[in-house]
């Protein structure tokens, strides 16, 4: 009985050691299941690095900040000195130290909780690879002993150190020997001497206490007992380690930090590379992007924007949607597309103006019009009429006439030079209305503009010549399109991005942007040669850099809603764009507690418009060329300057008042010679009657006109004022005036609002030189008196000669 009941227990025993044991099997086998694959390791995250043009490392882009670097770019003396202190054994070892195991479960099996640790660095690199700090327990303390033993089996024993060096937490924010010894002695690893290598190896142990930065002493002690090890272990001589304790310990400041340049250029490319390549290898991959960013120009962008906020001549006002006015300001290499600096808002927002903000480009639209008439074979001499002309009554029955100029001034017949120079409102539609709506937007499109709508193409939308699209513009745009005129009508599309490399240095990505000539070099330089005037002598003339060459334009929307300039010079294309987020009017009308404006231009508020762009654009490309050798536009050989008539755009002939050259293509030089000039009469003209003047007539009323005695016309110079009746509401009252230059044909004009007359054929009528004279003054009692006085004193004088006979 006994002895049954002896083998029954042993029987029992036998199931529960068997039982047991499976059940241990099964739950390893299930933990290993769980475990990672490393069979094809490559390491833990790495830092995306940002460079400049220049090489200089603009940022990083990290979930842990790590910079990876071969072993054999770290010293000896480093990897030494971690071996020492954190595995002396790791050279012999298979991944797991088994003395240290059942020391380690013993110590933490008496405390209840793991206080001791048996990791070698092979496990090290399994934990700090592939697990999180929290959630420390068996489980994954054996998933860390299958894995080390994985990484012993796959990998070599240097490649294991090389991951571990580049994975390790080492304090603050910096994983990786190279970012630690950037972080706290401001040099590459491969620079380290013996003692801050032996600092750097102490700190795997507590980072945060050992840190230099937190607590020096700390550091020191743990650096000692780092060398003190190497000593012991035969890596470094007794006088060698003592050598390195008297060093003192000389970090990189800790409020060293990279200066926060360019911000907004930064977002842009972060979000280029995370469409191209995905967050995860952007924010683990250890990427080396290369950029286009000149950080001399952006530093320039970014001081002329704060000057222009310091002056005050762009205020800030503080409102719901933050700061503004916002601003955005970019260049581009006008030959390579390359971005080289980028302002893309007041602050550090996630909206970059550059080139999210589709806003209405007002007259720096008129180019791409003007553009269109080149390369259908206008000149620059070429003459539109800028009179006014009628309203759609369909879009708007308010308004009689359509669009109307700055200051209510128009000016008769004028060159395209001239109208582009001066921003001519009714001639910039006029001439849309002559090549066409949908040719000028294939034009603008070829030139980079891509925010078209439907809507846009429509044959009444004249508005278009004066910037009044659906949606608008961005600036980045705006620049690419100008810098067509720039680089001899090639496009070039821009970027921001030269190449970029891998973990390893390959090139997985390389700049290739698309390039188009969009226009002859012959209109190219005819629209520079017109934006150019656009500085020297019309609305953009503080945009003017000196001796270097210079073409833009201005832009102003109704209301003062967005403020333009659109610049270049040979090399490099610049925009300037100011507005409210929310589309609102910039006149600062704002007071302070004694009634004054906070912001004012003499006694009116300050109004924000195209001249503090143009304004903010010339301070910055002032000290953008200030050392850059002056280059001119390229002039093509098939461009030749000719004498012309201003009014007529023709060769003058022997009476023409005024000769000026223009360039024209050779194929378009004008053959045919005017025909409207010749002698002219000067007459004094009474103009209450318009009839010729008599000695009746007062000497205030009387006027000198002048005629061309063929044909009768009256020429310039004079100005015409024309008005609405009084009875016309005081907002939409049409006046104004014609401005009629030397030698121009004076047109007949509506007294009230303007529009030339028209005879029965549709052509234009022209004032001619009356044939009566003046009868609203006759003459007065005591005139005829004197007259009859005059006429008695010579027949009496006559009489008496009679007599002596």
């Amino acid at each position: 009985m006994k002895k049954r009941t002896k083998r029954i227990i042993f029987a029992v025993f036998i199931l529960i050691i068997a039982l047991g044991f499976g059940t241990a099997l099964g739950a390893i086998t299930w933990i290993i299941k769980d475990t990672p694959d490393i069979s094809n390791y490559k390491g833990s995250s790495e830092a995306t690095l940002i460079y400049a043009a220049d090489g200089e490392l603009l940022t990083k882009l990290f979930k842990e900040n790590r910079v990876y670097v071969p072993l054999e770019k770290i010293p000896d003396s480093l990897k030494d000195a971690i071996v020492a202190i954190e595995d002396k054994n790791f050279y012999v070892h298979h991944g797991i130290d088994f003395w240290g195991v059942p020391r380690a479960f013993v110590v933490n099996f008496k405390a209840g909780r793991i206080v001791q640790g048996f990791s070698t660095i092979t496990m090290q690199l399994a934990e700090n690879a592939l697990f999180k700090k929290q959630n420390r327990g068996y489980y994954r303390k054996i998933q860390e002993i299958y894995l080390a033993l994985q990484f012993e089996r796959l990998y070599t024993k240097p490649e294991i150190l090389e991951m571990y060096l580049n994975e390790i937490f080492l304090g603050h924010s910096a994983y990786g020997v190279q970012t630690a010894t950037m972080q706290y002695f401001g040099k590459s690893v491969s620079e380290l001497t013996l003692a801050e290598s032996a600092l750097i190896a102490g700190l795997p142990k507590a980072p945060n206490y050992y840190s230099p930065y937190n607590n020096i002493e700390a550091s020191k002690h743990r650096r000692n007992v780092v060398l003190n090890k190497m000593v012991e272990l035969g890596y470094i001589s007794l006088e060698e380690a003592e050598i390195a304790k008297r060093k003192e310990i000389e970090l990189a400041s800790k409020q060293q930090e990279k200066e926060n340049i360019a911000p907004y250029f930064i977002y842009y490319v972060r979000d280029q590379l995370i469409d191209q390549f995905g967050a995860n290898m952007v924010y683990n991959g250890g990427l080396k992007v290369y950029t286009t960013l000149d950080i001399d120009m952006q530093k320039k962008a970014e001081s002329s924007v704060q000057n222009a906020i310091d002056k005050e001549y762009i205020p800030t006002v503080e409102l719901k949607n933050g700061t503004q006015p916002q601003m955005a300001l970019i260049s581009i290499d006008s030959k390579t597309g390359e971005i080289r600096s980028m302002v893309g808002g007041r602050g550090h927002d996630q909206f970059n103006r550059t080139y999210q903000a589709v806003r209405q480009p007002g007259s720096a639209f008129k180019p791409f019009v003007y553009t269109t008439a080149i390369n259908n074979g206008y000149s620059p001499a070429s003459v539109v009429n800028d009179l006014p002309m009628l309203a759609d009554v369909n879009k708007d029955p308010q308004l009689d006439i359509w669009p109307r100029n700055y200051g209510d001034k128009y000016h008769g017949y004028i060159n395209l030079k001239n109208a582009l120079t001066h921003s001519v409102n009714v001639a910039a539609v006029k001439l849309i209305e002559k090549v066409g709506i949908q040719e000028t937007i294939e034009t603008t499109q070829a030139m980079g503009i891509s925010t078209f709508e439907k809507s846009d193409y429509e044959n009444d939308h004249l508005s278009l010549a004066l910037g009044g699209l659906t949606r608008g513009v961005t600036p980045l745009e705006m620049a690419s399109a100008y810098s067509v005129f720039a680089n001899e009508g090639v496009y070039v599309e821009p970027h921001a991005i030269v190449k970029v490399l891998d973990k390893r240095n390959n090139v997985i990505y390389r700049a290739q942007p698309r390039k188009k000539i969009i226009l002859s070099e012959e209109t190219s330089y005819l629209m520079t040669y017109m934006l150019k005037n656009v500085i020297n002598q019309g609305t953009g003339w503080r945009a003017n850099l000196g001796k270097q060459p210079v073409a833009g334009k201005t832009g102003t929307t109704n209301n003062y809603t967005d403020a333009w300039f659109v610049g270049y010079t040979p090399e490099i294309t610049t925009t300037v764009w100011i507005g409210e987020d929310n589309v609102k009017s910039m006149v600062y009308d704002q007071k302070d507690e004694n009634g004054n404006f906070l912001f004012s231009e003499g006694h009116l508020p300050r109004t924000v418009s195209s001249s503090e762009a143009a304004q903010l654009w010339g301070e910055y490309m002032n000290q953008v060329v200030k050392d850059m050798p002056v280059t001119y536009f390229s002039r093509p050989d098939n461009i030749t300057n000719i004498p012309i008539d201003p009014v007529t755009g023709l060769r003058p002939n022997d009476y023409a008042p005024r000769i000026i050259e223009e360039p024209f293509r050779n194929e378009n030089i004008p053959q045919q010679t005017e025909n409207i000039h010749g002698p002219v009469e000067t007459l004094k003209i009474d103009r209450e009657s318009g009839l010729i003047a008599t000695e009746n007539c007062p000497t205030d009323q009387v006027e000198e006109r002048h005629y061309i005695i063929a044909s009768g016309i009256r020429i310039g110079p004079t100005t015409i004022s024309f008005s609405e009746g009084a009875n016309e509401s005081e907002e939409n009252r049409v006046s104004g005036s014609y401005v009629v230059d030397t030698g121009e044909p004076v047109q007949l004009i509506d007294k009230e609002i303007g529009i030339p007359k028209k005879d029965q054929n549709g052509q234009i009528k022209f004032e001619t030189r009356p044939t009566r004279t003046c009868n609203l003054h006759p003459e007065s009692s005591e005139t005829q008196e004197n007259t009859e006085e005059r006429k008695n004193n010579g027949t009496r004088f006559f009489e008496d000669i009679w007599d002596l006979f």
